[in-house]
């Protein structure tokens, strides 16, 4: 009973530990998208989580060449477009992304207050 308990404790801690690398977005919906950058986010210390929409950021913007692509369009303004994210992080994992924001153009920072 005792190594039961054991190997259900190194399961619940492995499983909490590899969602960054083995989770695997799906970007078909909007709504697997969301869900995915929630389930993400949730498993992230706040730093992370900081870095993480940071990157998710930069993605979206990173098909954007002028200001008049962002004009006018409140889906690029006032929210995370899970449209267009989910489009460019289909299959990828938390690493994968990151990778993805890093290659992007569109380079995002926290505002010094």
């Amino acid at each position: 009973m005792k190594n039961l308990l054991i190997v259900v404790i190194i399961l619940i801690l492995s499983a909490c530990a590899s969602t960054k690398k083995d989770f695997v977005f799906d970007g078909s919906t909007i709504e697997s998208t969301q869900y995915g950058i929630s389930k993400v986010s949730k498993r992230l210390k706040p730093t992370q989580q900081i870095e993480f929409m940071m990157a998710l950021m930069a993605i979206q913007f990173s098909d954007v060449k002028s200001v008049n692509d962002v004009i006018g369009d409140p889906t690029m303004t006032n929210e995370m477009n899970y449209f267009i994210i989910g489009k460019k992080i289909d299959g990828l994992n938390y690493y994968g992304l990151l990778d993805l924001a890093k290659s992007s153009p569109t380079k995002v920072s926290v505002a010094a207050q």
